[in-house]
């Protein structure tokens, strides 16, 4: 090989790992396997007490330890936010399709079996409107709203999560 051409490999899920981070004046620098780093101001972590040490003890979070010896946990995906200016419009157009692929799928098991949304309202207890929301991918249910639409379409939550 040339001795001027340069190689470079990255770990799978290297965006998503945590290799270094250090307190600064700003803020928490921190650092990722692909070689991105950004700092998060301190205002943005809003610590309850004062920073005295930190570790990574997995790839995918970081511990700040207080001086008061409580430990406060950040996670991969909140450092990203300030390390890749990219990552919050990519990981929320991910949210927003799979809110849709949601809706999508709650729809067609509802239309499979020949209810309108006003008919599954009233079979599982959840608001029309919050249904209409849903398949509109406007929002996603909590757990209790799965299982109760889960009832609703007489279907398991696995399989109106799933397909």
């Amino acid at each position: 090989m040339d001795e001027s051409m340069t190689t470079t490999a990255l770990v799978h899920g290297a965006d998503r790992m945590l290799v270094a981070a250090r307190l600064t004046e700003a803020g928490l620098h921190v650092r990722f396997a692909d070689g991105r780093e950004g700092v998060i101001p301190f205002a943005e972590l809003r610590l309850p007490g004062e920073p005295a040490n930190l570790t990574i003890p997995s790839p995918w979070v970081l511990e700040i330890h207080l001086a008061d010896g409580r430990v406060e946990e950040v996670p991969w995906d909140f450092a990203r936010h300030f390390a890749d200016p990219g990552y919050r419009a990519r990981s929320e157009a991910a949210a927003k399709r799979g809110r849709e692929v949601f809706g999508e799928r709650l729809r067609a098991l509802r239309s499979e079996r020949g209810l309108t949304q006003e008919d599954l309202a009233e079979r599982s207890g959840v608001h029309r409107v919050t249904i209409a929301r849903i398949e509109a991918g406007e929002r996603l249910p909590r757990y209790q709203t799965l299982e109760a639409l889960a009832a609703g379409l007489e279907i398991s939550v696995n399989r109106l999560i799933a397909g």
